[in-house]
């Protein structure tokens, strides 16, 4: 392989796999928990604090802990690229989740050990998703994932919506305003 064959090949990689972290931080936002466990090996396994083990608790946990998160969004920053192997990528990916908790109703426990639901507060997350990505039948997918925590704000949310009733609102799931578009 030549050059520019190789250059092609990461790029396409590189492309792949951040696709592979959007469409994780879309599964967790809305609640779409078949698209956060397509991005990860069938025998992955996630160490994301309060939960280490594999995929299926991995979504398991995730699903009771989003019980009480009324919204959430994640934003990914830098993101870098190592090569290991052709087929081994090590990904550092930098990473802000910003969530308002329900202000009353199920409780749950946060990424971080906190309980959430019931304080209506909103939360910043700050932290690093460091990932072992690999590419196996051609698909480039998580293998390892470790969360590794910066910091962490939480500031009371302000009652009520601050939005005019015509301006359309996030849902976490299918109704959100997203799918319109998608079908």
């Amino acid at each position: 392989m030549n050059d520019s064959e190789t250059f092609l090949k990461r790029l396409s990689a590189e492309h792949a796999i951040k696709r592979a972290l959007q469409q994780y931080c879309r599964g967790v936002d809305r609640r779409d928990f078949d698209l956060v466990r397509s991005v990860y090996h069938t025998d992955a396994m996630d160490s994301h604090g309060p939960y280490n083990g594999d995929i299926d608790g991995l979504i398991q946990w995730m699903t009771r802990r989003h019980e009480g998160v009324a919204q959430s969004m994640h934003l990914l920053g830098n993101c870098l690229i190592d090569w290991h192997t052709d087929t081994v990528a090590l990904v550092e990916t930098y990473c802000v989740t910003y969530q308002r908790l329900k202000p009353s109703g199920d409780a749950s426990t946060s990424d971080v050990g906190l309980t959430v639901g019931g304080s209506g507060q909103q939360t910043q997350v700050r932290c690093r998703y460091l990932d072992r990505f690999e590419q196996r039948e051609g698909t480039w997918k998580i293998a390892k994932r470790v969360v590794a925590y910066e910091s962490l704000l939480l500031e009371d949310s302000p009652e009520g919506s601050p939005f005019a009733p015509a301006m359309q609102l996030a849902t976490r799931g299918k109704d959100d305003p997203l799918y319109s578009l998608l079908n």
